[in-house]
């Protein structure tokens, strides 16, 4: 292993970027013990490296006010080697690979379309995608499967419209975008990955001709000239996964936890203007995205009192900073907590590009669910709800009501 600007190259066991891979894991919607111990000896702890590349230490930052430090100092780098991904190589329009300048130029371009404003003309087209699935599911009957049924059709319906993606398009281009990351056949990944990639060139042509008031549109409308047709398809890859992965697994979370929470959300159904802070606190609780990519301190410094090296790792753990100012009994989820401070959507530079219709979509489908199906139980009372590797991700959800 090299170093190239103070940025390991190397193979991804080398650098140990997963380290948080098991201590991730959740019990139920907690942290595990492990994690716990961790964030037991303070802020910063270290992660238990046997071997560390070159002397190199691998810290945790565990602390709210650490993780803030740390992802608004440019001091660290976001180019890390990740899984096999040579340290330096930025996968065009992927803006958590960035760091500035570069990262300014892209982030400045595609902001436009994520606009409070424009949010807010969006919103009628998510409750009518919402209530559709609402629909849907109630003419079924239970027991139904929350995964599939209402997670994922909710989320990747509204990332797809959002982007610009024809609805006759969007069921097999969110296929071969899943595949392309989580098939485990690497010929079947490049296959994936070449018919996402050919799709999204003739959206982008076809944008570039006639941009529409979509996302794509508004981005080739405002800076056309200045993004790169790889950086547009990037940016849309991007989004489309976050949305709708990540949205999909919080989706089915919340839907879990209002079995689990039926009084609380009473309180949001009954009660809806007393509690206007209610989706922060659904967002600290769940932390569907438990840690980000570790970053790398180009340079000495010091957090919380420790001495980060040049070199070493530090990975941000959401779950735990989101769970630190709620020790023991008080980590508990309480939909009428005033206005809990959480980094569920990560802090500086690369705070998440699409929080403004992550929470769109949740301050929508949330309060629909709750009203329509009150009575929302689980289906097999008996049956472990299974969780997959982290991030946080049910494997199924079968509910009644």
């Amino acid at each position: 292993m090299v170093e190239e600007n103070n940025v390991f190259r190397g193979t991804f066991e080398e650098i140990n970027v997963d380290l948080g891979l098991d201590i991730h894991r959740r019990d139920r919607f907690d942290p595990v013990p492990e994690l716990r111990a961790l964030m037991a000896e303070g802020p910063m702890p270290v992660l238990g490296v046997e071997d560390a590349p070159e002397g190199r230490t691998a810290w945790l930052a565990a602390g709210y006010d650490e993780i803030r430090q740390v992802l608004s100092s440019d001091k660290f780098s976001s180019k890390l080697l990740y899984r096999g991904t040579a340290a330096g190589f930025i996968f065009p329009g992927f803006l958590t690979q960035y760091d500035p300048p570069e990262h300014t130029r892209l982030r400045r371009m595609v902001t436009g379309p994520f606009a409070i404003r424009r949010m807010r003309g969006f919103q009628p087209q998510v409750e009518k995608i919402v209530e559709a699935t609402l629909d849907e599911i109630e003419s079924t009957g239970g027991p139904v499967d929350f995964v599939p049924r209402f997670g994922w059709p909710i989320a990747t319906t509204v990332t797809c419209d959002f982007v610009g993606i024809p609805r006759d398009d969007q069921v097999e281009l969110s296929r071969a975008l899943h595949a392309s990351r989580a098939e485990r056949s690497g010929k079947r990944r490049l296959a994936a990955g070449n018919k996402f990639w050919t799709y999204m060139n003739q959206v982008v042509a076809r944008t570039r001709r006639d941009p529409g008031d979509d996302m794509f549109g508004v981005v080739v409308r405002e800076h056309g000239d200045e993004i790169t047709d790889a950086e547009l398809i990037g940016v849309a890859a991007f989004v489309m996964g976050a949305g709708g992965d990540q949205v999909a697994r919080f989706l089915a979370g919340a839907a879990w936890l209002m079995v689990e929470e039926p009084g609380q959300f009473a309180v949001l159904r009954d009660r809806p203007d007393t509690v206007p802070d209610w989706l922060d606190e659904v967002v600290r609780y769940l932390t569907s995205d438990e840690k980000t990519t570790p970053r790398v301190a180009l340079e000495d410094v010091r957090i919380s009192g420790c001495p980060i090296k040049a070199g070493d790792t530090v990975t941000p753990s959401f779950l735990a900073a989101n769970r630190w100012n709620f020790p023991g009994p008080e980590d508990r989820f309480d939909i009428t907590r005033e206005k809990p401070a959480h980094v569920a959507f990560g802090h500086g530079i690369h705070h998440c590009l699409g929080r403004s219709l992550a929470e769109l979509v949740f301050r929508v489908a949330i309060p629909a669910l709750a009203h329509r199906f009150p009575t929302l139980r689980l289906a097999e009372p008996d049956r472990e709800i299974k969780l997959g590797k982290p991030p946080f991700n049910v494997e199924a959800l079968p509910l009644d009501w």
